[in-house]
């Protein structure tokens, strides 16, 4: 019985701490994360040739944005990583369904001014597929590859140790041959440290 006491207590004590030990990276930004989000965001779409309409050429629409982040902590308050992010919209000019779709894979940095309030900026690879119309019928599509900036603020919220939910708002241009690209989007986000 003596043996089986002290046994049972160093048992029971262990058993009590365990999910303290496992608090050691509780609510820490340091390390690797995942992210997602989903939105929206009004895009325009502007083509060097004027004789054609993208659609979005005069003031933009509401499409669907895509967001999806994986990267690491370097402090609590500072973040690097790698972004893909998608806007997608379909449009109808002259009778002509016209598509839309640009994505970009960004290099960004993300910091944490006060608790969970952050702004992030990023610049990378931009691929943009864009039809245009004209009132003739005449249908040309612009698919190229260019450079993509962004900039943006938003504030997430751990809901526990590691998943951290959020919003975010923010500009994104990307700089084809050809056309050029533009949207202000906003999105729910949920990251995972």
């Amino acid at each position: 019985m003596r043996r089986t006491l002290p046994l049972l207590l160093a048992m029971a004590i262990f058993l009590i701490s365990a999910p303290a030990m496992a608090l050691d990276g509780y609510k820490d930004r340091r390390g690797s994360y995942f992210g997602l989000g989903l939105g929206g965001g009004i895009g325009s779409v502007f083509v060097e040739d004027e004789t054609l309409s993208t659609g979005l050429d005069e003031g933009g629409d509401l499409g669907l944005h895509l967001h999806a982040a994986l990267g690491g902590g370097v402090t609590n308050n500072l973040l690097f990583g790698a972004e893909l992010n998608s806007w997608i919209r379909t449009t109808d000019v002259y009778g002509q369904e016209l598509n839309h779709q640009h994505w970009s894979l960004n290099a960004a940095s993300t910091l944490f001014i006060v608790s969970g309030l952050f702004a992030e900026a990023g610049v990378g690879l931009a691929y943009g597929i864009s039809d245009a119309s004209n009132p003739a019928g005449d249908r040309r599509r612009y698919q190229e590859m260019g450079l993509a900036v962004k900039g943006g603020l938003g504030f997430e919220y751990f809901v526990n140790g590691t998943i951290a939910p959020g919003f975010r708002v923010g500009y994104t241009r990307h700089f084809y041959s050809n056309s050029d690209f533009e949207t202000f989007h906003g999105a729910i986000t949920l990251r995972w440290y």
